[in-house]
């Protein structure tokens, strides 16, 4: 499962996917080959083969009338990933004041279905700073796996620091044993307002509001003011919050 959501986070569609692992346990294969392997069509492993080999992950072998794909190293992906970073991080500059700001009215963003609501917390990463949230764990994990494991790869630090409220379970509970440091404190939700289903997120000038129990969406608005105005509320809960 962490292979499957590690290569469709740089990328891939689960028929690529599939492609590619396939290929990596052959050495190599010609498109007919790996059709029966995987159990993808011919027609269409040629054309996924044509997008992979696009993207860096396969090559092409020719060795007379036939056509062998070789699949490209894991470790050389890793090396292109970071070429690729450091070409984004140089291009960042420019890209920032290309930005359109917009001053005044809050600006919202909707993100509609559980695929989607993992780019509302993006910004996170971005901007650091103090992340307040409160939530209920087991929905968070459930509507935002992308999110959890880029914050198990995050430095924390005064520069990024974490505070919040989690309804209380046995595995908030087991969370808060864990992960509770120095830069990262978490309290818990008072029993007279559970269950709490919703989660909201605040951190620089952006509130982000989910629903994660039936219809999965995400309001993020961008306010100095109703960012503001949202600090003060979790302040007053977090005041009531029990360790």
């Amino acid at each position: 499962m962490e292979t499957y959501a590690a290569l469709k986070g740089v990328g891939l569609e689960e028929k690529e996917i599939r492609l590619y692992t396939t290929l990596l346990e052959a050495g190599e294969a010609t498109v007919l080959g790996l059709s029966k392997r995987s159990g993808v069509k011919r027609p269409t492993a040629y054309v996924i083969l044509q997008a992979l080999e696009e993207k860096g992950f396969v090559t092409k072998d020719v060795r007379g009338k036939k056509t062998f794909f070789v699949p490209q190293h894991p470790q050389k992906l890793i090396s292109e990933a970071e070429f690729r970073l450091k070409e984004l991080r140089e291009a960042v500059p420019q890209l920032e004041s290309l930005l359109h700001k917009v001053g005044g009215a809050p600006r919202v963003t909707i993100y509609e279905g559980k695929e989607a609501l993992d780019r509302a917390y993006d910004e996170v990463f971005v901007i650091k700073g103090e992340l307040l949230y409160m939530g209920n764990l087991e929905l968070f994990i459930e509507a935002f796996p992308k999110t959890i494991r880029k914050f198990h790869y995050v430095a924390y630090s005064p520069e990024f620091t974490v505070r919040g409220m989690l309804e209380e379970s046995p595995s908030a509970r087991a969370y808060v044993r864990e992960h509770d440091t120095k830069y990262q404190h978490t309290k818990f939700i008072p029993k007279q307002f559970a269950p709490f289903s919703m989660d909201v997120g605040i951190f620089g000038n952006r509130v982000v509001l989910s629903s994660m129990k039936n219809n999965y969406f995400t309001v993020s608005i961008e306010s100095d003011e109703i960012a503001v105005a949202f600090r003060v509320i979790f302040e007053m809960m977090w005041l009531q919050a029990a360790e």
